[in-house]
């Protein structure tokens, strides 16, 4: 099995959607509680608006280093995106 079929597969399993939906509500309701637009929040990120809609719609598998600068602009830990956000 060669590395891109193992990321695949990895991207296919419910856990990482798990994941995925997870932390694309809590960064879509972190920004909203901020009153922040998505341009507003791209620009916090340092990265484009597109990439911020793609987050929050949890098609997306953003790196390490964006995790940390969301993470940062709100004030968290990285590891504090990654929990299912309080309905």
């Amino acid at each position: 099995m060669n590395a891109l079929s193992r990321t695949r597969h990895h991207r296919e399993s419910s856990d990482f959607r798990r994941v995925a939906t997870s932390l694309a509500r809590t960064v879509r309701l972190l920004r909203r509680q901020k009153r922040w637009t998505v341009e507003a929040a791209a620009e916090r990120f340092g990265v484009e608006p597109a990439y911020v809609r793609s987050i929050e719609a949890g098609r997306t598998n953003p790196s390490l280093a964006v995790l940390v600068s969301i993470a940062a602009a709100f004030g968290l830990l990285p590891g504090e995106l990654l929990l299912t956000p309080e309905r």
